[in-house]
């Protein structure tokens, strides 16, 4: 029921990194030849364009780990690291914070067959038994503030090392499916948890493009005036409890047929529970994590490479 796909993953990542360590080498070898200014490693006035390689973790209600889900990094679970791959450009109009938009693609899996069962708290979830996956495409925008140099721009603006913290807002695309007889089946339009069922009025369907806004920690390295390294880590806040198409209760699969085509209405009946313990599910039983229900979340840890498209005339006047 669980693909996990890992060798094409393995090729990648390792892909991804040889691609990394070429630039940045190529990049140092020429900074250590050439001797830069000060003022040149000044990012203000300078416009980048940028490509990010990372992997993505889903933070929601399948999968997780011992113990009570929880919405944190308490239930991330390697095997579900998944590649994310983008691109940013951004612009300074300081040498303390820029501006940034950016598009990226990734996929989140999970899977209650993963959780390690000790029979536990944790034990209801492997019982469960459901999966999924989804494409995620994003656009966001955003700034990133360079702190060292908001507080001592003399000291901080050209510093080759820095820390940052970057705040924006974006919007995503999913659509989560799981596999049913060596199918992928999409969830949405099943309405397993009875969205838009009259007898459920407060089950309501829900959209595959939802808000977010990401939280970005993350170092910055010059590794020349036209070239930086940039790595960290993403959290998002969604307003969506619904990329793994659980997020609420069990409901009576005898009321498909009303609301479903003959077909879906079969997959409904075969997809809603998948339980190890069929007898306990039962309509109105918790379907979603018992943890208060909170909405989904995905992580990403992440390696991006940026390159000087433009810095215009006028940086070298301050900087501010």
């Amino acid at each position: 029921m669980y693909l996990l796909e890992k060798h094409s993953y393995f090729t990648f990542y390792k892909l991804a990194f040889v691609f990394l360590i070429v630039i940045v080498s190529v990049g140092d070898a020429r900074s250590q030849i050439t001797e830069y200014s000060e003022d040149e490693f000044n990012p203000k006035y300078n416009r980048e364009i940028g490509v990010q390689l990372g992997g993505s973790a889903f933070l929601g209600d399948l999968g997780g780990k011992l113990g009570i889900g929880k919405d944190f990094a308490k239930d991330y679970v390697r095997k579900t690291l998944r590649p994310l791959i983008g691109i940013s450009y951004n612009y300074y109009p300081s040498a303390w914070y820029n501006i940034i938009g950016g598009i990226n693609y990734t996929k989140l899996v999970g899977a209650d067959s993963l959780i390690d069962n000790q029979n536990g708290a944790e034990k209801w979830r492997y019982n469960r038994n459901l999966s999924f996956k989804t494409d995620i495409w994003e656009a966001y925008l955003g700034t990133e503030i360079l702190p060292l140099a908001a507080i001592n721009q003399k000291k901080f603006a050209a510093a080759r090392f820095q820390p940052y913290l970057g705040l924006g807002i974006g919007m995503f695309h999913f659509n989560p499916k799981t596999k049913y007889n060596d199918k992928w089946v999409d969830l949405k339009p099943l309405r397993l948890e009875g969205q838009g069922f009259a007898e459920y009025p407060n089950s309501k369907p829900y959209k595959l493009w939802q808000l977010y806004l990401p939280l970005t920690l993350g170092l910055k390295y010059s590794v020349s005036p036209s070239i930086a390294l940039h790595g960290g880590i993403i959290f998002r806040y969604t307003f969506t409890d619904y990329i793994d198409d659980v997020g609420g209760f069990y409901v009576d699969p005898a009321l498909f047929p009303k609301y479903l085509s003959a077909e879906q209405s079969q997959l409904a009946e075969n997809l809603y529970s998948r339980s190890k313990t069929p007898w306990k599910v039962k309509p109105g039983i918790d379907r979603a994590d018992i943890d208060g229900n909170k909405n989904d979340s995905y992580t990403t840890v992440f390696l991006s490479i940026r390159f000087l498209l433009k810095r215009e005339t006028g940086y070298q006047l301050g900087y501010w």
